[in-house]
């Protein structure tokens, strides 16, 4: 027996409320609706898009991370749990492909994964100092790349953050990064950030 409109409504707000950035693909299994039925809910409870909803949580989520500028990341945030584990999603444009081929150069998903992995060190300056990646299948243009990091290692001022990176159906990256980790103190005294 199908669940009645206002129901599924609410159902849609409750989960929006647990996570914005569901996609609707993702919402429609939850409910266990169509995709379209989904996009018209939202619609008439007033719900935008996930990009709009996202908005305002990336910048949140820019602040949380402490080591970097917006302008710095690449990707897009979408969670930050400091010295724990973070997301970025990245939507592989026609400038990051190559022009015969259409596919990303792995610097993109290089630069994607190490802002990602410094994004979750709780630092104030946090550099890599190593990293040991592998690039495991090619991205298209017009792909989306979703990286996850995770700390699995944490000692005073070095830690170890593992990240892999999946398109829809495949993985694509996997790497290790070892972040040295200072204070503004201690990166002013060797001359790594401004003294003021």
């Amino acid at each position: 027996m199908p669940i009645p409109a206002q129901e599924r409504r609410r159902q849609l707000a409750a989960a929006l409320a647990k996570n914005p950035l569901l996609l609707d693909d993702q919402l429609a299994t939850l409910l266990k609706v169509s995709i379209h039925t989904v996009r018209s809910d939202r619609r008439k409870a007033g719900i935008p898009e996930v990009r709009k909803r996202g908005d305002g949580l990336s910048d949140v989520l820019y602040a949380r991370a402490r080591t970097l500028s917006q302008q710095e990341i690449v990707g897009e945030l979408l969670e930050v749990d400091l010295d724990c584990e973070g997301l970025s999603l990245l939507d592989a444009t026609a400038e990051m492909g190559l022009k015969k081929s259409g596919i990303i150069r792995g610097h993109w998903l290089f630069a994607q994964a190490n802002t990602l992995a410094n994004a979750i060190v709780d630092a104030d300056v946090a550099l890599t100092g190593d990293a040991r990646v592998r690039f495991l299948a090619p991205i298209h243009v017009g792909e989306r790349a979703l990286a996850k990091a995770r700390m699995v290692q944490s000692r005073r001022h070095v830690k170890k953050v593992q990240v892999a990176i999946k398109t829809k159906d495949r993985l694509v990256f996997e790497g290790v990064f070892t972040i040295y980790c200072l204070s503004d103190k201690l990166a002013a005294h060797f001359r790594l950030k401004p003294q003021f």
